[in-house]
């Protein structure tokens, strides 16, 4: 018995012998192939309806996106008021009430989403091939026929209302309306949360107001992708907008941002972590270099590989995580890095962030270095446009940005081209430390000493 049980000790330890050294040497990467995007069929109907169609997939199911150029930019004093409009238009469209639209989205084989930004309204469908044509139909009648039921404003405005109150409670919403608003002011990308006040203000009038002047044909872009018959899909479009009248001509505001050396310290006695989030202004998608700053985005904190996570979550123990992103917005686009870091580590943590953005700026990256990074980037983005829904988000984005479909075909192939001194140079012309504007929400007896003692925040303006 003694010698089957070292026996099967033995072939025990082989097996995890062996299995650790499959994990060591994992099989090399594949390089990333290019996007291609299928063929498309566009065409404007004579109101002004823009529409996108693309034979996409194997899969029997269809993705209907209507996007309109209008949102939280119409809002007006009324703030929130697009987001009020957006869960009403839900409560009903045409012949069907709330439940009655639930049931029938189910029978399609999907749902129906509205959702309103600061810049975009939209409605969306994924459902069955076969039903695709009704569910155009559906989305033209939500859009065109919403029930804007009056009893169900009230409890839309108190969910609003105790989300807001929640929003306000937590340091990282704190952090963000307070960046917002110092980079982008009174704009729609700088608006401060709504007040109760200003929810409750919100009445009938003004949904219905917001329906009628900002919903029309010049506004729409409708883009469909998946599996279907184009004749039959073309002409449930021509009938389901074709008499829509053309309202008004797309809204587009170009945000200006600021970029000024700024620090606010916003205090939360008793906190355990402090929230930093610091950013600028950065050139938008349609600028020239843009992938270059992208890259290098990607590298210092946009991606699994970054180096603030290493350095900050592996190596130091500061942080749960850390991360930067670049928003686009039409026109325009900000940088920005967030994280919360052990409250006693704040300073310490600051301090780590800008020799990792010195580092940047100032040293070439490692050829293999650069390489991960450019794989990560090409695979999430190829993974990210191959789903019908990814597909039209990327071909909304486009239209937003005013990009050509170059922008996507050839998306993998700029990454690749991005050497190591044109990412730095990118970083060094972007991302200056000394026009950062930073939000910290902390306990400010712990830190507040701290921070205003960092060189890398000498003559910044604190407030």
């Amino acid at each position: 018995m003694r010698r089957v049980a070292i026996m099967i000790l033995s072939l025990a330890a082989l097996l995890l012998g062996a299995a650790a050294a499959a994990r060591e040497s994992p099989p090399p990467l594949g390089q990333p192939h290019p996007f291609a995007l299928p063929e498309k069929h566009e065409f404007t109907l004579p109101n002004g309806v823009a529409v996108t169609l693309v034979p996409f997939g194997t899969v029997p199911k269809t993705t209907i996106l209507v996007a309109l150029r209008t949102g939280n930019v119409a809002d007006g004093d009324k703030i929130g008021l697009a987001d009020i409009v957006a869960s009403l238009m839900k409560e009903g469209a045409g012949a069907r009430d709330a439940e009655a639209v639930a049931q029938a989205a189910a029978d399609m084989g999907g749902s129906l989403e509205v959702g309103a930004g600061p810049d975009q309204f939209s409605v969306s469908m994924d459902v069955l091939a076969e039903r695709a044509g009704d569910a155009i139909a559906m989305v033209a009648d939500t859009l065109r026929q919403p029930r804007l039921p009056p009893p169900e404003l009230p409890r839309l405005k108190a969910d609003m209302t105790r989300q807001m109150a929640i929003a306000r409670s937590q340091p990282q919403a704190i952090a963000g309306e307070a960046f917002g608003h110092l980079v982008w002011g009174d704009s729609v990308y700088g608006r401060r949360l709504p007040t109760d006040a200003q929810i409750a203000a919100i009445g009938m009038a003004d949904v219905q107001q917001f329906v009628a002047t900002e919903f029309g044909a010049a506004r729409t872009h409708v883009y469909i992708a998946g599996r279907f018959e184009r004749a039959a899909i073309e002409a449930a479009v021509r009938a389901a907008f074709g008499d829509w009248a053309a309202g008004p001509p797309p809204r587009h505001e170009v945000p200006r941002g600021a970029r000024s050396h700024v620090v606010q310290l916003i205090d939360r006695p008793g906190a355990t972590q402090s929230t930093i989030l610091m950013g600028l202004p950065v050139p938008p998608p349609a600028a020239p270099g843009f992938m270059r700053l992208s890259l290098a985005n990607a590298l210092l904190g946009g991606s699994l590989l970054s180096r603030l996570d290493q350095n900050l979550r592996e190596d130091k123990g500061y942080t749960y995580g850390a991360s930067s992103h670049i928003a686009p917005y039409p026109g325009a686009a900000s940088w920005s890095l967030a994280t919360d870091v052990n409250a006693p580590q704040t300073a310490a943590a600051l301090g780590e962030i800008f020799k990792e953005l010195a580092r940047l700026r100032s040293e070439l990256p490692p050829a293999d270095e650069l390489k991960l990074i450019q794989n990560y980037r090409a695979g999430t983005f190829v993974l990210g446009a191959s789903s019908r829904p990814g597909l039209l988000a990327q071909l909304a984005f486009l239209d937003q940005q005013g990009l050509s479909d170059d922008w996507l075909t050839h998306y993998v192939e700029h990454v690749y081209a991005v050497t190591p001194v044109e990412l730095r140079a990118a970083a060094a012309e972007a991302l200056d430390p000394a026009a950062l504007t930073i939000v910290i929400v902390g306990d400010l007896a712990q830190i507040k000493a701290g921070v205003a003692a960092l060189e890398a925040l000498r003559g910044a303006e604190f407030r």
